[in-house]
């Protein structure tokens, strides 16, 4: 496999995985002063009306460890005592409701992520919980000596969650590293899984030497690789770049929602208006996150042995096809990266209408897809695994957003708005 130069990676892990032009400008604005324009909340708040009373003892003694917009983020902090410090999560609507949706993160995001789709859902009478990753969002962010940071220990503490607030009938939503964290619960207690909604992700285990498709995220583990000899590029890089790419999907104007948003994103680990660290080791929960794509290949591997066993359990599925890791296919022209039998590589300049010129002359690889010679369609080799390992009788619906990147929470929140609603009207 042909591998990245450090001079092409570089330029590759500022944009984070985006594509969007802007990123790089938004930048600038992540690291100095971007949280001027947002209405930062008392600590100990969660808005102008809290939305619930949460019901956990920790959240009586919670405080936010940094402000948020209160017309992006209007809902109440509660928390969960772990071994290792607080995690922060949202509770919402009531507590008596036929059915709970809880909604699981990927790095470097937080509940924040969410917070466009709880409203739709608590207003059709759910019960919506959503929690931070320790380290992420709201949460303690305790040493690397104390915690390891491993998706298996955040999975842990997901199930003590759920456990805690003994929350049953739940509409499973995972996206990105959410994905091995929530269907490792859904596939250790199938019991109080209704449904699941699957969003761009895996649940399997990769190894680096896996030819095809496996190769979209080799090549960012290989990014990955690189940032490890560049001291903090993870939080002067990565987590901006991607924090940029969110305001820019939020708010294409750049305006006061792009601001707040942008703040958002970065505040967790960064403090917007300086570029101080908020933490002693800000960049290692993304960075260990990252790193356990490969590294933690037996907890993948331990899900997928399991993911049989929900057969039948009603799931969808909807993947942003701009995504360039989980996304449609990718191929390289030249011919290191080939497309499956029955499939063309080509440069498709619909999919990725932002990124690449109309006559992709000089498009790199990652803008070239794999087409179906008889559908016409780009290969969905994420979705396809899915289907896979869960069977196709528990398939409530499949759907692909073409133009949609990796945070398709932040692309088209109604579209996810729409999936579960569907799974739920659907289901049992």
């Amino acid at each position: 496999m042909r591998l990245i130069s450090r001079q092409a990676v570089a330029p590759v892990l500022l944009s984070v995985r985006t594509g969007l032009r802007r990123a790089v400008m938004a930048l600038t604005l992540a690291i100095v002063g971007c949280g001027s324009s947002t209405a930062e909340t008392d600590p100990g708040t969660g808005g102008t009306e809290a939305i619930q009373d949460c019901i956990t003892d920790a959240s009586t003694f919670f405080v936010r460890p940094f402000g948020v917009d209160e017309g992006q983020y209007p809902f109440e902090s509660c928390a969960h005592e772990t071994n290792v410090g607080l995690l922060h999560y949202l509770d919402v609507g009531p507590k008596d409701a036929e059915h709970t949706v809880v909604m699981v993160h990927g790095n470097p995001t937080w509940s924040f992520l969410y917070r466009n789709i709880i409203p739709e859902l608590v207003a059709d009478g759910y019960r919506v919980v959503v929690p931070d990753h320790v380290g992420m969002g709201m949460s303690d962010v305790p040493s690397t000596s104390a915690f390891d940071y491993r998706p298996r220990s955040h999975a842990n503490h997901l199930q003590d969650l759920v456990a805690a607030l003994n929350l049953q009938n739940i509409t499973l939503v995972v996206q990105d590293w959410g994905g091995p964290i929530g269907l490792d619960l859904a596939t250790k207690e199938p019991e109080r899984i209704g449904r699941i909604l699957i969003m761009n992700t895996w649940a399997w285990s990769v190894d680096v030497n896996d030819p095809g498709y496996a190769h979209q995220m080799v090549r960012w583990y290989e990014q990955v690789q690189f940032a490890q000899t560049v001291p903090d590029l993870f939080c002067r890089a990565f987590l901006p770049g991607q924090a940029a790419a969110n305001a820019i999907q939020a708010d294409p104007s750049e305006g006061s929602v792009h601001d707040a948003v942008l703040s958002a994103y970065i505040s967790p680990h960064i403090v917007p208006e300086t570029g101080d660290y908020r933490h002693a080791e800000p960049c290692a929960p993304m960075q260990i996150f990252a790193e356990s794509i490969f590294d933690d290949n037996a907890f993948q591997a331990e899900i997928e042995g399991r993911l049989p066993t929900l057969r039948g359990t009603p799931y969808g599925l909807l993947f942003g096809l701009s995504d360039i890791l989980f996304g449609a296919q990718r191929c390289d022209i030249e011919g290191d990266i080939e497309c499956p039998g029955n499939s063309t590589c080509v440069c498709d300049a619909e999919l990725l209408p932002d990124r690449v010129d109309a006559d992709c002359a000089t498009a790199p690889e990652e803008y070239f897809v794999c087409r179906d010679e008889e559908t016409g369609l780009p290969l969905e080799p994420f979705a396809d695994r899915f289907v896979e390992l869960l069977g196709e009788d528990g398939l409530v619906a499949r759907e692909a957003e073409p133009t949609s990147d990796h945070m398709i929470q932040e692309a088209v929140p109604d579209r996810v708005v729409a999936a579960i609603r569907a799974l739920i009207e659907n289901g049992p």
